[in-house]
């Protein structure tokens, strides 16, 4: 545990970092991070950082109590703007466990490079999207996945996409507002009828830069209170209907390519005028997704 600390002595730790901060040295430094100081970083120097992971930190936490933390290669790092840049689990595992730690330090990483360093398995998609200041980062890092399935044919996004991709489609294709409002109409219909956030906001996302968001809205409003014409056959209607049958088996787990081909038969009925059957909602393996 960490020994109760004087004034003077938290005051220069502080100092201590602060001249690193100022004058970057060229190579790493090896320093000794205690309860004190790593509060101090967190509370003042973590500015645009991605979210903190908590199952991460209680790992790490006791090690550290344990005292089974050894010093390794891996880095904390500060940019030229004196903000934390990585290590923000590391720091808060630190003031969990109350035990100081020591660990190789870089100072003067530039910002503006420092979404390239963001980018390892080791971080999601959506730590990537909230480094970069992107609202409902996680949800906006879904819909991007479903999305780019979407127009590839594709229900699901199985495969994948790297982190660097979610950030290059992020910069250079997607329009920024339009993809909030996907994700807040996905987010409304989840709260209602519980349908996967990422494909309705996929699909939202799709309709409206066809030139179709004020039907999609009107598509979503229908699906929130379960289809509003008496007809069963009514496309939202008999979707919702369908959902609840199928919830109600305890035998049957809905894929996320059932959920994705269903919202995509319905949109393409609503869109048309047509009836929903049971065949729109009966799904097979190698079914494909239809344009949106």
């Amino acid at each position: 545990m960490e020994l109760v600390k004087t004034e003077s002595q938290k005051l220069q730790e502080i100092k201590n970092l602060e001249k690193f901060l100022r004058k970057p040295p060229q190579n790493s430094v090896v320093m000794e991070f205690t309860p004190t100081l790593a509060e101090h970083i967190l509370s003042e120097l973590n500015v645009g950082n991605r979210p903190q992971k908590p199952a991460r930190i209680i790992d790490y936490a006791k090690d550290m109590a344990a005292h089974n933390w050894s010093l390794t290669g891996e880095t904390i790092c500060f940019g030229t703007d004196g903000f934390l840049k990585d290590g923000q689990n590391r720091l808060a595992a630190c003031i969990r466990a109350q035990t100081p730690f020591k660990t190789h330090v870089v100072f003067g990483i530039d910002p503006a490079t420092f979404h390239h360093m963001d980018t390892g398995k080791n971080r999601g998609a959506d730590d990537i999207l909230a480094i970069m200041g992107v609202p409902n980062a996680k949800n906006v890092a879904t819909a991007m996945k479903f999305i780019n399935a979407f127009k590839r044919g594709e229900p699901t996004t199985q495969g994948g996409m790297s982190n660097q991709a979610i950030k290059d489609m992020y910069l250079n294709e997607m329009d920024e507002k339009l993809l909030q409002r996907a994700v807040k109409a996905g987010n409304a219909l989840w709260s209602v009828i519980s349908y996967p956030v990422g494909s309705s906001s996929a699909l939202y996302y799709l309709a409206a830069q066809n030139g179709e968001e004020e039907l999609v809205k009107r598509f979503f409003d229908d699906l929130r209170v379960g289809g509003s014409k008496p007809n069963r056959f009514y496309a939202p209607r008999h979707l919702v209907e369908t959902l609840v049958k199928l919830r109600m088996d305890r035998t049957l787990k809905i894929s996320s390519q059932m959920y994705s081909i269903m919202l995509a038969r319905t949109w393409y009925n609503f869109k048309h005028s047509k009836r929903s059957t049971k065949a729109d909602m009966t799904v097979h393996l190698d079914d494909k997704m239809m344009p949106i």
